[in-house]
């Protein structure tokens, strides 16, 4: 819809000015110029583009129309391509100086601003003469036979297109952008400030007047034969624009220039005064720009006043002004209504019986004829209590330098006043309470004091480490014990995280249990090593939460558990492994094989268990003596167990006999081979205390799964196969057959 209307409008001025050149040459302005000024300005690249579409669009228009109608003289002239260039020049260097300088105002146009102001008609200029520029040259380069010289064709394309801009454009972007930004954004027209009916009669008067002093300039000159002098007396016309920029501000300002501009182009054609063109232009130029700068002013001033009324009537109860007697000459504001202030009743007349402490100050800044500021006295009131006002005033002076009164503000204080009072009276009582409530305080303050000092006096004599943590697992607290198992200082423990406090290799298993346990209420328990004294800690713990049950920290019992866990693991030693040979007993050998077996069922591989028994042993205990037969066996363990891989069990079962668990074997060759280098290793003779001694081994051999899947029977099968190898003449192993 704004295309199609921005389309009607650019046609319209178009034909307009043609019709207008065509009727009396007085085509003074070029009309599409402020149109295609004011599209770039506020549409930027969208207005470029709705400028070439409209060029475009005229153009076909063109085209189509029939000969006889043409209003002006043809417009294809020129080969396609200075059709061309005579189309797009125009908007591309408007173009090159509105983008640029629409990016740098960020759309804030404001003719209240004289910088505004000339960087407006600053561009208006230099547009003008780039499109002038651009449409002489092809004037010159297109028509062989151009029917001016380029001097004047140039100066009348300048000064045309700045009529134009200076003539429309202001019009549109004070009347008609508002609106429509408005109605872009939201959809709607943006209803004008002030009534419609107002706005609509004060355009109606503007241009009711500007048409009667339009027919008056030109009408008393035409009747007086003073045609030669008539652009002199146009000048006239400015009086009128002058008294409707000070009525109606820079709406009414614009509206103007566009109605004198018009009418004057208008009258000079339908009176044949075109030779003029030159000096109508300049007066045109001069309304313009007298129009544009006065109606700013004019609206800075309005707003200004508009700006300093409503500062006032929010910050200020009265205004008001007296003479140099001090008689009140005008009172306005919120506080006139409630005080009986009548013009020409002196100040002092005003004022409430009873004590005034500013009022000497007051009299004295009087005297000597200076300002004065936040003076507090109280006026009569119609009710019992006065109204105290907080003055300030200004002395005014005239033009010889007398003083000619004051003028100023005042503010309503009654109520701070009246609240003043009543804390007054109750600031004795509130002191009193405040007395007690402190007294309170500082007896609730000696006992928690008491208290703690008691509490750190337990925590130091404690036997137990005391640790307390805050919400993110940091140290907050660690009493002496807990400083002598940790092996850290206060100053050291303090912001310590709490695995820095667990020895490295049982730092996973306290996070697990510890993050398992981060929600719950009840005291926790677990057992751990120390990172610096490697002491083994039982630590007992319970979470501290807040009302709404967001954790706040957590407070850590630690108790010395080496020595217990030392009892613990001499005692498992004691049931699990053989006191002479410290080789894994029988209760041991059954948890290892039984391991050993599900195991290989699990990875479905293979085991095997060696059954060995000494050759020899009885004789050498018998010739040599017990001792000997003690150390003899220490000394088999020890070399059995150097035969074997970590992953193996050698375990004593009783007396001389021993049993060997290999995992992983699939294959009976490797038990053999294994079971044959054990034997080979008791072969060799032994160096006892009591003097060398010989033996040999025989082993049997069973394999996992193919002789039994149990332990027990496993074994069984071993035992009975090194029995077999006995039998054979021993020293030698026998791998069980089933027999």
């Amino acid at each position: 819809m704004v295309s199609g209307a921005y389309l009607a409008l650019w046609i319209a001025a178009w034909y307009a000015t043609g019709l207008l050149n065509s009727l009396g040459g007085a085509s003074l302005w070029y009309l599409p110029a402020g149109l295609r000024f004011c599209c770039l300005l506020v549409l930027g690249g969208r207005g470029l583009l709705l400028e070439l579409a409209v060029i475009q669009a005229h153009g076909l228009l063109l085209l189509l129309t029939p000969t006889g109608m043409e209003p002006v003289p043809p417009f294809l002239p020129a080969p396609p391509l200075w059709w061309l260039y005579g189309l797009f020049a125009p908007p591309l260097v408007y173009a090159v100086v509105l983008l640029p300088l629409r990016r740098w105002m960020r759309d804030s146009w404001d003719f209240t601003h004289p910088g505004h102001s000339l960087l407006f008609l600053t561009a208006a200029l230099a547009v003008s003469a780039l499109a002038a520029v651009a449409g002489t040259f092809r004037s010159i380069y297109s028509d062989p036979m151009p029917l001016t010289p380029w001097p004047d064709a140039l100066l009348s394309g300048l000064i045309g297109d700045f009529i134009g801009i200076i003539t429309i454009a202001p019009l549109l972007l004070v009347r008609v952008w508002p609106g429509l930004r408005h109605y872009l954004r939201q959809g709607r027209w943006r209803r004008s400030c002030g009534s419609t009916a107002a706005n609509g009669y004060s355009d109606l008067s503007t241009t009711l007047i500007l048409a009667l002093a339009l027919l008056l300039v030109f009408g008393i000159p035409w009747s007086l034969d003073l045609n030669r002098d008539f652009p002199l007396i146009a000048l006239l016309l400015l009086l009128p624009l002058a008294g409707l920029a000070l009525r109606y501000g820079l709406r009414g300002a614009v509206l103007a220039v566009a109605v004198l501009d018009s009418g004057l182009v208008l009258l000079i054609a339908l009176f044949g005064h075109g030779e003029d063109a030159l000096p109508y232009q300049l007066e045109m130029i001069a309304i313009a720009l007298m129009g544009l700068w006065l109606g700013g002013a004019v609206e800075a001033r309005n707003r200004l006043i508009v700006r300093y009324r409503d500062f006032a009537s929010v910050s200020n109860d009265l205004l008001w002004e007296t003479d140099a007697e001090g008689r009140l000459l005008e009172a306005s504001g919120r506080l006139a209504q409630h005080v009986v202030l009548t013009p020409g009743q002196s100040w002092r007349l005003l004022l409430s019986e009873g004590l005034q402490p500013h009022l000497a100050a007051l009299e004295h800044v009087l005297i000597q004829q200076q300002p004065f500021y936040h003076l507090e006295i109280a006026l009569q009131s119609p009710g019992d209590a006065p109204r105290w006002i907080q003055l300030n005033g200004l002395p005014l002076w005239d033009e010889s330098g007398e003083l000619t009164g004051y003028r100023g503000t005042a503010v309503d204080v009654s109520r701070s006043r009246q609240a003043e009072a009543l804390l007054r009276n109750y600031n004795q009582d509130l002191l009193q309470e405040v007395s007690e409530r402190t007294r309170a305080l500082h007896q609730t303050n000696d006992e928690l004091a008491a208290k703690e000092r008691h509490l750190q006096v337990l925590l130091a004599a404690a036997p137990v480490g005391v640790l307390e943590l805050d919400s993110a697992q940091r140290c907050r607290y660690l009493n002496a014990n807990g400083c002598a198992l940790t092996g850290c200082t206060p100053e050291q423990a303090q912001g310590r995280y709490i695995l820095d406090f667990v020895h490295p290799d049982d730092r996973d298993y306290v996070e697990f249990i510890w993050q398992i346990n981060r929600q719950s209420d009840e005291v926790q328990w677990l057992e751990f090593r120390l990172n610096r004294t490697s002491l083994w800690c039982a630590a007992h713990w319970i979470n501290l939460c807040h009302s709404d049950q967001s954790m706040d920290g957590a407070i850590m019992v630690l108790t010395n558990a080496t020595a217990r866990r030392q009892q613990d693991e001499r005692l498992w030693t004691l049931a699990h492994y053989d006191a002479l040979t410290d080789l894994p007993n029988r209760s041991l050998f059954w948890d290892r094989i039984g391991q050993a077996l599900r195991r290989a069922k699990r990875r479905e591989s293979g085991a095997a268990v060696l059954w060995i028994d000494l050759d020899g042993f009885k004789a050498v205990n018998d010739s040599l003596g017990h001792a000997a037969g003690d150390a003899l066996l220490q000394q088999v363990a020890r070399r059995l167990k150097n035969r074997i891989r970590d992953s193996d069990t050698m375990a004593r079962m009783g007396g001389d006999e021993f049993a060997v668990i290999l995992p992983d074997i699939t294959e009976s060759e490797s038990a053999v081979r294994v079971a044959t280098e054990l034997v080979a290793s008791l072969a060799e003779p032994f160096d006892l205390p009591q003097g060398p001694a010989r033996i040999s081994g025989s082993i049997g051999v069973a394999l996992y799964p193919q002789h039994a899947e149990i332990a027990e029977t496993l074994t069984q099968y071993a035992d009975m196969a090194m029995y077999t190898a006995k039998h054979a003449g021993k020293n030698q192993v026998h791998l069980w057959n089933g027999g």
